[in-house]
């Protein structure tokens, strides 16, 4: 039926009405969003994993004039064997670093410290008032006398059938339990690929759709927001993925030079957890402390333990200092501009919401509403909301993502 026959055009909204349907698409993104916050992560993970192929495919669909499903094809190749070797490389570094770790010793050192920290607290006095520790230095004593060297009998150690089924049991769960989380581990690899490739294959006709949702005349707003809002993004992910891998390389060559066993682990999981602003340098630097404090250093076997220990926590301090301060401003520029306040609590919400995950994402997330918020506060009080650049390339860019 053509539009003649159907009548004359519906009338426009009063302004409640308006006020009234956008209340209630955001209350029902809201609930949509708790729903679905399950499947955040996952999600998350694949908008990352297509953001950072995006350049990749844009590049051969525009400069190389391939077709988009060529080029799709194409960078999730390079990505899935980039990412095979990179498991491949860690694997064995991690396993030769292992490898390397004097397990005896550590062992021995442990148990040094746990029988001088029992002697200590079963002695400790404060102005002359002993002090009872004994609820805490009675289980390390029991530990000690359970693991003591001399602890079986000259006959050795004897299995009989019943303890050889339990283990054999256990044996058997802890297979089913690493083949079911490998399994798990699998899919939502496999999901969260398929999920990025639609978002790059879609991110066209997803762009499209945003500029014909802006109303008219606010055309340039639109594309200067779309600038700043992936200007943040672009230097936060690639910007922390340099700053990470810099920073971990920087770890496990001072920590090897120094004596850590261990150090390329130490170096990875430096590597990982950089990429969790403020907080996550500290909790890296703690297996490789523990690692100093208990296994001592192999460049200087005759350094006290605690000395070394010591030595290593100055390394990190200086490492950590080295990239807030000089490398993380050279490869992220300004692309966030959030005061240390608002990082450390983004980041107490972005874990309490989603986890790991939602820490990562936290800082970029708010910078973004900050830059949203700034605009609808420049817009209300009748002041220009882009005083600082034109900002018209982001947008283009974005739009063929």
């Amino acid at each position: 039926m053509t539009g003649a026959r159907l009548g004359p055009p519906s009338p426009p909204w009063s302004p409640p009405t308006k006020i009234a349907v956008a209340v209630g698409l955001v209350v029902f993104a809201a609930i949509v969003f708790w729903m679905s916050r399950d499947a955040l992560p996952i999600l998350a993970v694949a908008g990352i994993l297509a953001f950072l192929v995006a350049p990749m495919v844009r590049f051969l669909h525009r400069r190389l004039h391939l077709p988009r499903w060529m080029s799709l094809a194409f960078g999730y190749i390079v990505v899935l064997v980039v990412s095979l070797a990179l498991i491949a490389v860690l694997a064995i570094g991690i396993t030769q670093s292992l490898a390397g770790v004097n397990i005896e010793g550590m062992q021995d050192s442990v148990r040094s410290s746990a029988e001088w920290f029992v002697d200590y607290a079963d002695g400790l006095r404060v102005l002359g008032v002993r002090v009872d520790m004994s609820e805490i230095t009675a289980p390390i004593q029991d530990w000690l006398d359970e693991t003591a060297e001399d602890g079986t009998s000259g006959d050795g150690v004897r299995i009989d059938a019943e303890a050889l089924q339990a283990m054999m049991g256990g044996a058997f769960n802890s297979i089913r339990t690493v083949t079911g989380l490998v399994t798990a581990m699998v899919a939502s690899a496999l999901i969260t690929l398929m999920i990025a490739i639609y978002l790059n294959a879609d991110s066209a006709r997803f762009y499209s759709w945003i500029h014909r949702t802006v109303p008219p005349g606010y055309e340039r707003d639109g594309m200067m927001l779309a600038d700043r809002t992936g200007a943040i993004w672009r230097g936060y992910i690639y910007g922390q993925l340099v700053n990470s891998f810099i920073t971990g390389l920087m770890v496990f060559a001072v920590l090897a030079f120094v004596g850590v066993q261990g150090a390329f682990l130490m170096g990875v999981i430096m590597m990982l957890f950089n990429m969790i602003p403020t907080f996550g340098p500290i909790i890296a630097a703690i297996p490789g402390v523990l690692a100093a404090l208990v296994g001592g250093s192999t460049r200087w076997p005759d350094l006290n333990n605690f000395i070394f220990a010591l030595i290593v926590v100055g390394i990190y301090v200086v490492v950590v200092q080295a990239q807030a301060t000089i490398i993380a401003p050279k490869v992220m520029g300004r692309a966030v501009r959030l005061s240390p306040v608002i990082i450390i609590v983004s980041l107490i919400v972005g874990f309490n919401v989603a986890g790991l995950i939602g820490s990562l994402l936290a800082v970029p997330i708010v910078a973004t509403i900050k830059e949203v918020a700034s605009y609808l506060y420049a817009k209300v009080i009748d002041r220009e909301p882009f005083v600082n650049g034109n900002g018209n390339g982001g947008a283009s860019a974005a739009a063929d993502g």
